[in-house]
């Protein structure tokens, strides 16, 4: 299965579902994707981790990556309903001090 499940666009923002597992496996595809994203002048991504039940170092590696990739093109990258694990994979690393994470999809939008 992807781990893409569906984008759509909110005025600026591409929200991105993810599914399932962020991993090694899959992270070469949300970088991808990601570029893509940026090719086509659509650099404000909103991640959609809610389905997310597993994550592997390779998968937070590949969070921050993009998150530094978009920032240093003048993009943004948030976190939309992170699971409870990815939450706290991010708090144990320290992300979370840096990839802001909501809850509502409101706020998200706004902080954009």
């Amino acid at each position: 299965m992807p781990l893409v499940l569906s984008q759509r666009k909110v005025g600026p923002v591409t929200v991105l579902e993810l599914n399932e597992r962020l991993t090694i496996e899959n992270v070469r595809e949300l970088r991808d994707a990601i570029h893509n994203l940026v090719v086509q002048g659509r650099q404000f991504l909103l991640l959609d981790c809610s389905r997310i039940s597993f994550v592997d170092s390779q998968g937070i590696g590949g969070l921050a990556g993009n998150w530094l990739s978009l920032k240093k093109k003048g993009g943004k990258m948030e976190v939309l309903n992170p699971s409870v694990r990815l939450r706290e994979v991010l708090q144990v690393v320290g992300l979370h001090k840096v990839i802001e994470c909501f809850d509502d999809i409101g706020q998200a939008l706004r902080a954009f």
